[in-house]
């Protein structure tokens, strides 16, 4: 045991070492060379959150999120990479909102927001690309990337001859419209690390569950420090769904309990990378200004965890959350659009009420599968109701956590009824 917790220790901190020499090395890159393309990439926008033609809220295009992010790499001093990397800053707008921050950050305004809470590991990819194309050009090329990963994983599926392992992952993504990433940068890591750990998962996984766990941290790794709270449990939680239904499909399901077992050593592997990534930065960001950078990240959580909105309070906040979440998920126009919740909460369970009845065979006994599925399909909302202020303000990028919930039914559904896994190699 004592060797295996080394092993995973030494992969975070390799992990995370690796990413940061990466950011330190990208913000060597003079402002002078990128400002052109900075200039080409600010927004003219009417409010920081405009809805597309459609309406969705799943539609929504998040200037504000690009535009502080943007705010930030351009506040990277090249010539104090080590600093620049770890103390985030940016020019506030304030009422003049954060578009003119932007504008008046590239004219020389000083940055006068702490954003140290988050890696904003995105710079180590923008500051280089911003050598040679604008802000359209890296959303086009993360959301190229996103579907080429996708495409990846479906044919490394097909060639291993799991045509519904396949149709299931499209199909889940398809369902939170994997193409709407392209609307944001800052949408785009969960997406992307989703899909490479996924198919790292698949290619690796007969290689044994210290490897699926040396994996689960390295992706605990990547999300924390690339993203900034928006479906970070898809990074986690479609590979482990990905695995067990190869396992079942393969007749290599060894059981609820022994399966779950190895699902919780994931998690925990990713959840404590995920959050000793955080802790690191805080730690460094302390040590290299002098100043306490726990405080703020913490009044920050707190916010996320207990915080009420100007619309509703914190305890029927905690409840809308999913419901906001699921809504945006059925098309919902408004935040927590009960119509749409309700549509499709009812037809989705009379549509598989149907499927069940209709092709349910007594043969298939998928119990534990079930069992397990579904406890991986849910925590997305719990994940809602404890970031509860979080995932009700910002719905229109948290529902893509819900890929999961969606490839947790499909495969039950599936597995319940048409779908025979191959008893031959079932131990």
């Amino acid at each position: 045991m004592a060797k295996k917790l080394l092993i995973y220790l030494s992969t975070f901190i390799l992990t995370l070492t690796l990413l940061w020499l990466t950011l330190l090395f990208t913000s060597m890159i003079p402002n002078e060379a990128i400002r052109e393309n900075m200039l080409a990439s600010a927004y003219n926008y009417d409010g920081a959150e405009p809805f597309r033609q459609d309406g969705e809220r799943s539609s929504t295009a998040d200037n504000y999120a690009d535009v502080i992010l943007l705010n930030i790499v351009w506040n990277i001093d090249s010539t104090k990479p080590l600093l620049s990397s770890l103390d985030t800053k940016y020019f506030n707008g304030n009422e003049q909102g954060e578009n003119y921050g932007f504008y008046a950050a590239l004219n020389g305004a000083e940055p006068n927001t702490d954003y140290t809470r988050y890696w904003h590991g995105m710079s180590a990819v923008i500051r280089p690309l911003m050598l040679v194309t604008d802000v359209n050009g890296i959303k086009k090329a993360g959301l190229a990337a996103a579907l080429l990963l996708l495409g990846i994983n479906c044919i490394i599926l097909l060639k291993q001859k799991r045509p519904f392992a396949a149709a299931a992952l499209f199909l889940s993504f398809a369902a939170v419209g994997i193409w709407k990433i392209g609307l944001s940068m800052e949408y785009q890591p969960a997406v992307i690390i989703s899909l490479l750990m996924t198919a790292l998962f698949i290619l690796l996984e007969k290689k044994g569950d210290t490897t699926l766990i040396i994996l689960s941290v390295i992706s605990g790794t990547l999300i924390a420090f690339f993203d900034f709270l928006t479906a970070e449990t898809l990074t986690i939680l479609i590979p482990l769904l990905m695995i067990m239904i190869i396992r079942y499909d393969s007749g290599r399901f060894s059981g609820f309990r022994p399966e779950a077992a190895i699902s919780l050593k994931c998690l925990t592997g990713w959840l404590c990378s995920y959050a000793f990534t955080f802790i690191a930065k805080w730690t460094a960001a302390s040590l290299a200004t002098g100043q306490n950078k726990f405080s703020q990240a913490m009044h920050s959580a707190e916010v996320r965890f207990t915080g009420g909105s100007a619309e509703i309070s914190a305890p029927l906040q905690m409840i809308l959350a999913p419901v906001t979440n699921i809504s945006t998920l059925f098309g919902g126009i408004t935040r927590a659009d009960m119509p749409y919740f309700l549509t499709g909460i009812i037809v989705t369970a009379l549509l598989t009420a149907v499927i069940l009845y209709i092709f349910k065979s007594k043969k298939n006994t998928a119990k534990d599968f079930i069992f397990l599925a579904a406890a991986l399909g849910i925590l997305p909302l719990a994940r809602f109701i404890v970031l509860n202020n979080h995932s009700y303000l910002h719905d229109f990028f948290t529902y893509r956590a819900l890929a999961s919930t969606v490839l947790a039914l499909l495969a039950s559904v599936w597995y319940q009824t048409l779908g025979t896994p191959e008893k031959k190699k079932v131990k």
